[in-house]
């Protein structure tokens, strides 16, 4: 019995030294962390450690993940039925298969069970065995649209055990809807979504964070974005979201602005990070390796489309 007892406390003594690496934040979604000033974000963004042009057939790519086995990138792209295979070293495509017919896919994310990919009406599609002559796929529709929602961003949420939906419409019909984005949930195991959004992305958080990082030059350039006047109040375009795999924050990149957001796992707002023009003219892809390196893939429009790897230098 004391044997016993006594194996409890060690292993509890274990599990808080291990979640003590991970800075917790007991903030509310749709507040500041005041932890911000102290975050220093893991990457330098003028810097990569390397960049690729992308083939013509991945013009359009709209989303990227890492393989299960961690030696490649998949990506899927807005037009077609089909996974990409990406060789992490090179950025040539490896190999490719189809998975379903032609349709605006938007998002696509690993499991340990199986890849999904998203459209941006919200329905996702299971694949069992992607790529080999057993692969199975299983389709589920959910309540989200293109015109409420226009889901872009698919994430997978290992903790959580739960994939992470971005939406690039506004979160509502009524005027204060039109200043937020909505995030929600596709559990995998029950085969369910959650009704509610499990966190908003909010207008006056964005500009409560500008305020109080002012005298920072590097937010100059976002600053000096939602400040112009333009067609949508709130003019964020979310296009990906990922959970980076050491620290359990959550990245959301925006098109729209050419931004990097980061949140802790509860959906409080850590810093903002402008995106280079040259680098990433049209940001629509982000995930991460396994040892944290940050890749990201952009559009191609006169120019290829283009991945890019970031150095993790996070310690």
């Amino acid at each position: 019995m004391i044997s016993n007892i006594f194996s409890g406390i060690c292993i509890l003594l274990l599990s808080v030294g291990c979640q003590a690496k991970v800075p917790q934040d007991t903030t509310m979604p749709g507040q500041i962390s005041t932890q911000w000033m102290d975050f220093k974000l893991p990457y330098d963004l003028n810097s990569p450690a390397a960049s690729w042009p992308l083939p013509a057939e991945l013009l359009e790519i709209s989303g990227l993940s890492l393989s299960a086995d961690g030696n490649s990138l998949l990506a899927v792209q807005d037009e077609t039925g089909v996974i990409y295979w990406i060789d992490k070293q090179t950025g040539a495509v490896a190999r490719k298969s189809e998975f379903w017919k032609e349709g605006d896919y938007e998002g696509i994310e690993t499991t340990p069970d199986a890849v999904y990919v998203m459209k941006a009406s919200g329905t996702i599609y299971q694949i069992r065995n992607a790529g080999e002559s057993n692969q199975v796929v299983e389709k589920f529709n959910t309540f989200l649209n293109n015109t409420t929602a226009d889901v872009e961003g698919l994430g997978y949420d290992a903790l959580n055990k739960r994939l992470l939906l971005a939406c690039k419409a506004p979160a509502g019909a009524t005027p204060a809807d039109a200043l937020e984005r909505n995030v929600y949930a596709f559990y995998p195991d029950s085969k369910t979504m959650s009704e509610m959004p499990v966190f908003r992305i909010r207008q006056s958080d964005v500009q409560a964070w500008l305020t109080a990082a002012a005298n920072d030059p590097a937010t100059a350039k976002i600053a000096e974005y939602f400040s112009k006047e333009k067609k949508e109040p709130f003019p964020l375009a979310l296009s990906s979201i990922a959970v980076h795999p050491l620290t359990g924050h959550i990245y959301v990149v925006s098109s729209g602005g050419r931004m990097l957001f980061v949140f802790y796992a509860q959906g409080a707002l850590l810093p903002i990070a402008k995106l280079g023009k040259g680098l990433l003219p049209q940001p629509e892809g982000l995930c991460f390796d396994k040892n944290g390196d940050l890749y990201l893939s952009s559009e191609g429009k006169q120019e290829p489309a283009t991945l890019v790897k970031f150095g993790y230098n996070g310690g």
